[in-house]
């Protein structure tokens, strides 16, 4: 099988006269013209004799025929092409040199690539493109090389043939100054290699150049003294004067790439708080080593939300979380993650669990990782069977994190694929004689039995290497049985197989890899047995089958193209940065309505709670037995996805969900833990759970632990509030504590009538909030209206209540008589529309107040409140 390669597709034609025309007025050179060497040596250099303005007058009209002409025009001698993953790139700026030496004669270029993967892929696509360039370039001899470092004579003959000359390098042939590169070498005349290339003036085409952006990267290129930089890439972190753009939109609804749907394999528990620990890195600093991690944490408010936090040695993460799930997890050990060194990154704890790098513990994936392979293995049997007779050979590629899942012989991603292919092959006749080991291949290395994360160690595996990377042809005949590839993140860049139709994310915890990584290696159109590519979009669907909600991939595959420049960002609200002081007014506290308002309200009390615990139990029981606690379901949602000018747009196609079938055992401690959550004895814990039903709690044993701690707390605060009593202190809230205030603009109103507030302004944190304060400004029975700071909380067993207004009002015909108000303002008066905590509090507070004396309210408008003034 041979690729064939069609020669009059549009996009790169344009792609290519776009750096073609940058130079358009250049005069040709050759032998008889004057293209001799320029010194002793004997090397033949790139000319430019085009003066500067006619370069940039001609980068100025290509530019605007692409329409780009809204962006600036950089002096620099850089040129970029972006072209989405899976249009052919490489082959475009091939062709371009190929025109360039055409057209002006130009003979050194010099093709830079960020890894060995890249390198592999540009020195394939050379080597099958050969034949057919020489079609269309009437047999113009050409050579192309890898350059080895090892192999000086290269660079000699770079410098000094007359014919066309490409050569490829990784970025790491040139970075290190003690790089044979800027050595003096006899073999070239006492001169450095670095200095026959630079008297060349090669022509430096950079391939995936946004991996090229560091400083010594950037500094280093400027010693190969180029003529010009071409720039090609997806996705630019600096697109240097942007010649040409073909966007992912472009090339969806070209029908240049594969359409994409993604299949959402998750997990009906992932949305609840686990005693979860998710390793994001281990550092070291001289002889401490510290970890981050991600794991739910409890706030000021007691709620658990997600967090990252640094730990070290004997860090105890139930103390750094306030989580009692955490209980054990005390920090006994850490591996730095140093990959050059052959380390990977974990952190062991106390309870003898340990977590590595990019893995998560206290949630069991393989489930979900089990239903992920069965989708993947069906999707593909599905299209191999519809494939296969129009002479396509179907490739699924599997990303995973833990190379032990699949390399160990009772390793998990290999053992669940060889089983489930045996299950399923059978819907394929002709794969029923085929065991599972001869149609899969693992793509990494293993030395002394770990893993090597770094580029160069994929060459170690080299059988899987060769077919991978360098026998394109084979993997994609049917004669080749391996049509399943396992891979570690090292395919993120460099590898592409137009024939790839199903990508499934195999993690242990969500892919940390970019999301336009992951479907970038399968948006290639599929080409046939005989190598010709084929446009049916009926045929070429991308599956990614992903480990999490299908809206959170669609949101970070959204938020990838307005990070990489291809969508706009929603416009920031108008008061994301724009905040202003709010100054009290001066001598309010020698108001009288101040004053008697305040010595009203700013009396502290405190609370006494008696509890039945004979009832409280019974009534726990009773609510427990009540719960329906579902077994625990693996979810598919298949979806489509649509690219637009705008936005990615997802269309939910199919939904399935089946029961969890297998789950690692673990031990519960489900007393000490209710314990803990609700602050009830443990013999009281004992009785309630001596009363449940266990049909519950066997159904899925973590979920009727949190569920159960809930109904316990509502059932023991519902309680408090109905027993609350409160008694005055001596204690008081001081005016010393008022201060000035900030707010975001468009979250102040602006007061007409200051007088009647102590702040000048005042700021709101709803419409309702919004609505009531102007109101109050205009009615001209109010006196004096304070909107209570943060710092005045009324105390109750659920925490602090902040009530939202204080207020004078006037009353009787001659408006003389004062009327003293706390209020409460909520969308909703009734308790079923808001949540029961907001509730509970509401009823302390009305009891609060009462001791007190100063009437006390919650309302939804204006209205509510007027009726409460004048009855």
């Amino acid at each position: 099988m041979k690729f064939k390669f069609e020669a009059n597709q549009d996009f790169q034609i344009e792609a290519i006269k776009a750096v073609v025309d940058i130079f358009k007025g250049q005069q040709k050179k050759s032998e008889t013209s004057g293209f001799h060497s320029i010194d002793l040596l004997g090397i033949y250099p790139n000319f430019l004799n085009l003066p500067s303005e006619e370069i940039w007058k001609n980068v100025r009209k290509v530019r605007e025929r692409n329409q780009l002409n809204g962006q600036d025009v950089l002096p620099e001698m850089d040129f970029s092409i972006e072209m989405e993953t899976g249009t052919g790139k490489t082959y475009v700026y091939l062709r371009t040199l190929l025109e360039l030496n055409r057209k002006y004669g130009y003979k050194k270029f010099i093709i830079l690539v960020p890894s060995v993967a890249i390198r592999e892929g540009v020195i394939k696509t050379l080597e099958i493109t050969q034949g057919h360039f020489k079609e269309l370039y009437d047999n113009l001899p050409y050579r192309y090389y890898e350059y080895v470092s090892k192999n000086l004579s290269q660079v000699k003959n770079f410098a000094q043939s007359n014919n066309l000359e490409i050569m490829v390098m990784t970025t790491q042939s040139f970075n290190k100054d003690a790089n044979i590169l800027y050595l003096e070498r006899d073999q070239m005349w006492g001169e450095k290699a670095i200095n026959y290339i630079q008297k060349t003036n090669p022509i430096l085409i950079l391939d995936e150049p946004q991996n090229m952006e560091g400083d010594v990267t950037q500094e280093k290129l400027k010693n190969f003294n180029s003529l010009c930089r071409l720039r090609y890439s997806a996705t630019h972190k600096n697109p240097y004067n942007l010649m040409y753009q073909l966007t992912p939109y472009d090339a969806y609804q070209l029908g240049l790439v594969k359409k994409i749907e993604v299949y959402s394999v998750t997990d009906s528990e992932d949305d609840m708080p686990k005693a979860f620990v998710n390793l994001l890195n281990v550092t070291t600093s001289g002889r401490t080593l510290k970890a981050k991690v991600e794991v739910f944490a409890k706030n000021q408010k007691n709620e658990v939300k997600k967090k990252a936090v640094t730990i070290k040695d004997s860090d105890d993460l139930e103390q750094k979380t306030g989580n009692a799930l955490y209980r054990g997890y005390v920090v006994s050990g850490m591996t730095a993650h140093a990959p050059n060194f052959g380390k990977h990154g974990s952190v062991k704890f106390a309870n003898n669990i340990e977590v590595k790098l990019g893995a998560m513990t206290g949630r069991d994936r393989r489930d979900v990782m089990k239903a992920q392979i069965r989708v993947t293995i069906e999707k593909h049997l599905q299209k191999r069977q519809e494939l296969k007779k129009k002479g396509i050979k179907v490739l699924s590629l599997f990303f995973i994190d833990q190379v032990d899942n699949y390399v160990k012989d009772n390793g998990f991603i290999k053992t669940t694929f060889d089983e489930l292919f045996e299950q399923l092959k059978a819907r394929d006749k002709t794969l029923r004689r085929i065991a599972p080991d001869e149609v899969r291949k693992g793509y990494f290395a293993q030395k002394n039995g770990d893993y090597l994360q770094r580029d160069r160690s994929i060459e170690d595996n080299k059988e899987a290497y060769d077919l991978i990377m360098k026998d394109k042809e084979r993997l994609l005949s049917f004669d080749e049985k391996t049509e399943f590839i396992f891979s570690h993140s090292a395919l993120k860049e460099g590898w592409d197989n137009p024939n790839v139709f199903n990508v499934c994310t195999l993690n242990t915890t969500v892919s940390t890899l970019r999301k336009r990584q992951e479907i970038g290696r399968g948006m290639r159109l599929c080409v046939n047995q005989s190598g010709e590519r084929v446009f049916d979009k009926n045929i070429n669907l991308l599956s990614v089958i992903a480990n999490e909600n299908y809206a959170d991939y669609v949101s970070k595959l959204q938020s990838e193209f307005i990070e990489d420049g291809i969508h706009k960002a929603a416009p920031a609200p108008s008061n994301a940065r724009t905040k202003r002081e709010i100054k009290l007014r001066k001598d309010f506290d020698k108001d009288s309505n101040f004053k008697a308002l305040w010595e009203r309200i700013s009396k502290k009390t405190r609370f006494a709670v008696h509890i039945d615990s004979e009832v409280l139990i019974k009534e726990c029981i009773a609510k427990i037995n009540a719960l329906d606690i579902p077994e625990r379901k693996i979810k598919i949602v298949n979806v489509g996805i649509e690219i637009t000018k705008e936005e990615i747009r997802s269309t939910v196609l199919e939904r399935d969900s089946h029961t969890a079938s297998f789950g690692g055992k673990q031990s519960l401690d489900v007393v000490n833990f209710i314990k803990n959550e609700t602050k009830l004895t443990q013999a009281t814990v004992a009785r309630i759970l001596q009363g449940i039903s266990p049909k519950s709690f066997f159904n899925n044993p973590e979920r009727f632990m949190i569920e159960a701690v809930k109904v316990i707390n509502q059932e023991r605060l519902k309680k408090y509030v109905e027993q609350i009593s409160y008694c005055l202190t001596e204690d008081k809230f001081g005016v010393t504590q008022f201060g000035k205030m900030t707010g975001h603009r468009d979250s102040i109103q602006n007061l007409e009538n200051k007088a009647k507030s102590i702040y000048e302004d005042v700021v709101y944190e709803s419409a309702i909030e919004k609505d009531f304060t102007l109101n109050l400004d205009r009615d001209e029975c109010i006196r004096l209206f304070i909107k209570l700071p943060d710092w005045f909380k009324i105390e109750t067993p659920i925490g602090g209540y902040n009530p939202d207004w204080a207020i004078v009002t006037a009353k009787g015909r001659n408006r003389e008589e004062k009327v003293y108000f706390v209020i409460e303002t909520k969308s909703s008066t009734s308790e079923s529309d808001r949540r029961v905590a907001e509730n509970e509090k509401i009823e302390c507070a009305k009891k609060h107040f009462q001791v007190i004396d100063v009437q006390y309210k919650d309302v939804a408008n204006y209205q509510q409140f007027e009726e409460l003034i004048n009855r």
